[in-house]
This record gives structure tokens, C-alpha cells and sequence, in this order.
């Protein structure tokens, strides 16, 4: 069972969480956004574009082999005592190297990925560049949540910060010389040290944890299974709509149109995976207090839209004046950027009605709303038909992706508004974290 909190202990609004899960996200998404802007100062266009698609791949793999596992680690750890050290550990032992197998398929059905990494060196040395970042990104990301579970959030925030501080000062030492294979080593080398280095501090943190927690107890592995099978399939959603949205838009556009979607695209990136990671900190605060959830659920939904509005308004307004310092060639990305703020803003609701579910421990409704939400986006972009990219204006190219991106995600918000005026947020009834 969660851990009760003590009776004479004020109650807390799980501020600190949901704080130190945003920043996590907004080092490593911001960081990411301002590598790609280096990249593009040093670099031509279309090596940009090539670069992007290695990065793409290595997050879309290594996303989708987390297998929900860190939200199941945030809902699970603060009841599992002694047991602590199994949980973490077995599923950190779970997803990487099911990461690097992935990485190691997808290198070999799509070469060209693993061909940007090699450079000029063999196939192989890129191969096991994908192989080494796909391993390391799977659980990267699970770190940060095993953190905020044992009670030590902010950790996680300095790791981050220090992660992105290496990984830009890589970059702009290696990008010049070695081109997109420079941005990739930015990327691969960091991940391997810092989960290397994490992992061992992980090592302390949840054997401390543990001994301090009593026998504990673990969900059954049916109960495992009936929160991770659904809710998985629905993180591959979110990890699809993130990563493989420009990897089609390189595909389909070419590297030069392409790389200028990337760099709008991370700044929608930015802010929604802002938004998720706070959000995704009601799981564990609900875990502690089951009987506050729709309070807590309320505090999450309003601090949100507080902190995530004007972000949006922020980020509509640079892309002009950021794109600009890049060059013409990238300048029309601005109203792409624009336009995917306002979406956004839509997606806002979806993303509060995906934590509100998974802290309730509705998989299956976590998972039936992600799919439909990503998918129908994903599936535009594959299948709508293009401008062809050599005699159209290059903003006319991307306006199908982006056009269909801003009306799931409006028509979504909007079913999800209706719905929720039926039936009030105070009236929800969670289910166990159990």
C-alpha cells in the first residue's frame, strides 16, 4: 500500500514534484532546441536535416522501449519498502536492452540513420553509435522519475542542467569539423557517461530509500500488467507524435525543408513535454494521497495553464526573431512556429485528462485517448498528400503537418471540455494506485 503521510504533517500540493519534473524537462528540451540552433549556425542545411533524423530515431526507439515504466515506478515505489531495489532495478534491466535491440533493427532496416552517425567511417561505427544512444535514452528519461519517487526531485534538475551543459559545449566544439556526425556524437557521448554515472547514484539512492520503507508491498504482476500493457502502447503514441513527425517531414520534405520543421517542431517538443513531465507528477502525488486525488487534481490542472499560456504567447512571438539570426533559409519556420503554439494550447487539455487518467489508474482510457490523439496526427502527416518541395514555397510544404496537428488537437480539447463540465472534476472517483 502507499505510504501515509503522518497525521501531523502539513499537506503539501506536490509543487516541489511537479517543479522539479518541468525544469528536468525544460533543460533537456531546451537544451535540445538551442544544439539544433547551433547546429544550424554552423552548419549547412542539409546536414542539419541529416543530423535530425539520427536524433529522431535514437528518442523515438528509446522512448517507446520505456515501457510506461517510469510512471509505473513513480505510482509503485513509495509503497514497495525493501522491495524498492528489485522494482527500480528490474526495469531499469528490462528497457535497455530492449532499447539497444530496437536500435540495432532500426539500424539495419534503415541504414541512412546509422549512416549519419558513421561519417566518414564504417557502417558498423554507426551502427553502434544508434545501438550505445538508443540503450542510453530508454532509461534516461527513468532516472529523473525514480528520483522524484524516493523523495530527491531535485537531483534530478542538477543532472539534467549539468547533461545539457555538456551536451552544447560538445556540440559546438565537434559540430564545425564533423558536421551532422558531430551533432551525433553530442548526443551519444553524454547519454553514455551520464547513465553510467546516474546510474551508480541510483544505486545508493534507492538502497537508502528502502531500508528506510519496512517489508513493503508490490502490486501483483497482473495488476503490473494490466496498468503498463495499455498505458505502454499509449507512451508510444506520445513518443510517435514526438519524434516521428519530423523524421517524416525529413523523409518527405528533404533534409533542407526539413531541418526548418525540425527547429519549429522542438519548440512544440519544448513546451508540451514541459507540460507532460508536470502533469506526469500527479501519478506519484496521488500514489501518497489517494484520498486528495481530485484536489490535487485540480491544483495540477490550475498551476499548468498558469505556467504554460504564456510560454505558448512567448514562443509565437521569438520564432521570428530567433529564425532570423539563422539566416532566410530558415525565417520561414516563423508562422510554422506560430501556428503549432496555438495547437498546443488545444493540447493543454488533452495532456491533464492523460495524467488525471493514468493517476487514476485507468490504463485503458489513458491508452485509448493517446492513440487516437497521436495517431490521427501521425497519420496525417504520413498520408496527406504534399507541395512538391523543389517549386513550392517552402512554408506551403510543412502547412499540411501543421494543419493537421492544430485540429485533432482543437477538436480533442474540445470533446474533452464538454466532457468534463458532465461530469466535475470533484465528482471523480480514483482507483487505487494498487
Amino acid at each position: 500500500m502507499p505510504r501515509s503521510e503522518p497525521s501531523g504533517r502539513p499537506r503539501e500540493d506536490g509543487s516541489s514534484d511537479s517543479l522539479a519534473l518541468t525544469l528536468t524537462s525544460v533543460f533537456n528540451s531546451v537544451a535540445g532546441l538551442l544544439g539544433f540552433l547551433i547546429a544550424a549556425w554552423v552548419m549547412p542545411q542539409e546536414e542539419v536535416g541529416r543530423a535530425t533524423e539520427f536524433v529522431s530515431a535514437m528518442q523515438l526507439i528509446g522512448g517507446a522501449a520505456q515501457l510506461n515504466l517510469g510512471i509505473g515506478i513513480m505510482r509503485w515505489l513509495p509503497g514497495a519498502g525493501r522491495k524498492s531495489v528489485r522494482l527500480v532495478f528490474g526495469s531499469l534491466l528490462l528497457i535497455m536492452p530492449l532499447s539497444g535491440l530496437a536500435g540495432l533493427v532500426y539500424g539495419l532496416l534503415v541504414p541512412r540513420v546509422a549512416l549519419v552517425a558513421a561519417g566518414e567511417g564504417p557502417f558498423g561505427f554507426g551502427l553502434l553509435l544508434l545501438v550505445l544512444g538508443c540503450a542510453g535514452w530508454g532509461v534516461f528519461v527513468v532516472h529523473d522519475f525514480v528520483m522524484v519517487a524516493v523523495g530527491r526531485p531535485w537531483l534530478a534538475v542538477w543532472r539534467s542542467g549539468t547533461f545539457a551543459v555538456a551536451r552544447i559545449g560538445l556540440l559546438a566544439a565537434l559540430g564545425a569539423g564533423l558536421a551532422s556526425q558531430g551533432m551525433v556524437l553530442s548526443w551519444v557521448i553524454p547519454v553514455v557517461v551520464w547513465i553510467g554515472a546516474g546510474t551508480i547514484v541510483l544505486w545508493f539512492l534507492v538502497r537508502r530509500f528502502a531500508a528506510t520503507g519496512g517489508p513493503g508491498t508490490l502490486p501483483s504482476r497482473a495488476t503490473m500488467a494490466g496498468f503498463l500493457a495499455p498505458t505502454a502502447v499509449a507512451q508510444l503514441g506520445a513518443v510517435l507524435l514526438y519524434n516521428q513527425i519530423p523524421l517524416l517531414a525529413n523523409f518527405r520534405m528533404g533534409n533542407t525543408i526539413g531541418a526548418v520543421f525540425f527547429i519549429a517542431w522542438q519548440a512544440t517538443v519544448v513546451v508540451d513535454t514541459a507540460a507532460v513531465f508536470f502533469t506526469n507528477s500527479l501519478a506519484v502525488q496521488t500514489a501518497r494521497e489517494p484520498h486528495r486525488a481530485a484536489e490535487l487534481a485540480r491544483h495540477t490542472r490550475r498551476r499548468m495553464l498558469v505556467l504554460f499560456v504564456p510560454l505558448l504567447v512567448l514562443g509565437a512571438a521569438l520564432g521570428w526573431p530567433v529564425l532570423r539570426v539563422l539566416g532566410p533559409g530558415y525565417t520561414v519556420g516563423a508562422p510554422i512556429i506560430a501556428a503549432l503554439m496555438v495547437g498546443v494550447l488545444f493540447r493543454l487539455v488533452v495532456v491533464f485528462e492523460l495524467a488525471r487518467r493514468q493517476a487514476d489508474g485507468d490504463g485503458v482510457g489513458y491508452a485509448r485517448l493517446s492513440l487516437l490523439n497521436c495517431g490521427l496526427v501521425v497519420a496525417i502527416a504520413a498520408l496527406t498528400p504534399l507541395p512538391d518541395p523543389t517549386t513550392t514555397y517552402p512554408a506551403l510544404v510543412m502547412l499540411p503537418f501543421v494543419l493537421g496537428y492544430v485540429a485533432v488537437q482543437a477538436v480533442f480539447a474540445a470533446v474533452l471540455t464538454v466532457t468534463e463540465r458532465r461530469r466535475p472534476l470533484h465528482g471523480s472517483s480514483p482507483r487505487s494506485p494498487q
